[in-house]
């Protein structure tokens, strides 16, 4: 591969819609993630402490934001302003720890259905990366350290094992 089609196929990247589907495998595997380590430990915490649950999966999900919004000195609830994507990850939340019989977390946790959401999560920490430089950028035009600890939390934070 030349530099010129990893340069074509980057700016494609960009210029994706994320929203719905990108969305949905990233909370998809971040709280597949949540549940496994949840029934490793106490299988009914999420039953018994709902709101705690919930908590802690859209900290997941929205970790490199609200860590990045911090260091930013921005406002921490910025992060939930579009509120699509708290609808959609509360959504992907309920399912997979309440959906009846269990069928939304059996379905992502199939293996290939397991497989496509990590390929389309990388998708999405690429553009999250590609984000977080650009909003550093123009905080600190300046300022290649920001940018990077900026871009590398956004994408980093992107809870996966």
């Amino acid at each position: 591969m030349d530099l010129q089609s990893v340069i074509d196929l980057a700016n494609q990247v960009v210029k994706l819609k994320m929203f719905p589907l990108f969305d949905v495998a990233h909370s998809a595997i971040t709280c597949l993630y949540i549940r496994d380590e949840l029934d490793k430990s106490n299988a009914k915490f999420s039953r018994l402490h709902p709101f705690a649950c919930w908590i802690s999966c859209m900290i997941s999900i929205f970790s490199g934001s609200l860590l990045t919004a911090f260091l930013l000195g921005e406002p921490l609830l910025s992060v939930f302003k579009t509120s699509d994507q708290l609808y959609v990850a509360t959504a992907v939340w309920y399912m997979v720890f309440y959906a009846p019989f269990d069928v939304g977390y059996y379905i992502v946790s199939i293996l290939p259905v397991k497989c496509v959401l990590a390929v389309m999560k990388e998708v999405y920490r690429c553009k999250k990366i590609n984000d977080g430089v650009v909003h550093a950028s123009r905080l600190y035009p300046q300022g290649y350290l920001p940018i990077l600890i900026v871009g590398t939390l956004k994408g980093v934070l992107c809870y996966s094992r």
